[in-house]
């Protein structure tokens, strides 16, 4: 479509709407890219600063959403998230037919410093096994997670995990066939670089980071987790 030069509205708001109207008719569907700024830039015959305005104000209106050193995406409907007695990653991404992947992306052993120690109930300095994962929703990176456990209790886990790419699955081999959220606590933040980087999303958008403890039937915590969430791809729901 051919912009009106001169009259009516800036160059920039009709970009605005022409784009909008592609999103509305599925031009461009849910998680897409759009094209690169140049090919637009040329579609609409104006200068980059010219087109930003209009997919900045895009992102304003959270209709797309920019991804740093990867362009602008259309957006997805949010994600939504229960957190229960019961937590499970998949289940809840399966009930609204997304497809969930978990990734191990490092571990280490480490030794338990005062706060890991207290939701574990363990003594400072108890070895551990730190993991850290990323958690995926249709392909989307949804959330970044360090999670804690005993060595001494879950021996080998990581090797566990990187096989079955599920805590509810590693757990059923060590023997706990149900475990339950002791407690999550809910803070807002900006994210770290490698954080932004791992969540595909830029640094000045901000995360929910998310600390929990999970405990096995007799109610011995088995996992501290801090999970960091890109906050404008989620929204949770607390059951009470």
């Amino acid at each position: 479509m051919e912009l009106e030069r001169g009259k009516g509205l800036t160059l920039w708001r009709q970009i605005q709407k022409n784009l909008e109207q592609d999103i509305l008719d599925g031009t461009f569907p849910p998680g897409e890219k759009l094209p690169p700024e140049r090919l637009l830039a040329e579609r609409f015959a104006v200068n980059r600063h010219t087109l930003r305005q209009a997919l900045n104000n895009l992102v304003r209106k959270e209709l797309v959403r920019a991804e740093q050193g990867r362009g602008y995406f259309v957006r997805e409907d949010m994600v939504r998230y229960a957190l229960a007695h019961r937590v499970r990653f998949r289940e809840n991404l399966s009930r609204q037919h997304r497809e969930a992947a978990e990734e191990l992306l490092d571990w280490e052993l480490v030794q338990a410093e005062r706060r890991t120690a207290e939701h574990l109930m363990v003594h400072p300095g108890t070895p551990l096994v730190r993991m850290r994962t990323v958690g995926k929703a249709d392909g989307l990176s949804l959330c970044v997670s360090s999670h804690y456990f005993s060595q001494q209790r879950f021996p080998d886990i990581n090797l566990i995990y990187g096989n079955t790419g599920s805590i509810t699955a590693t757990f059923r081999h060590f023997g706990i066939t149900d475990y339950t959220r002791m407690q999550t606590l809910i803070t807002a933040r900006m994210p770290n670089a490698a954080e932004a980087r791992l969540l595909q999303q830029s640094r000045s958008k901000p995360v929910l980071e998310l600390e929990s403890v999970n405990v096995d039937g007799a109610g011995t915590p088995i996992e501290y987790g801090r999970c960091i969430w890109a906050a404008d791809r989620v929204q949770f729901i607390v059951d009470t």
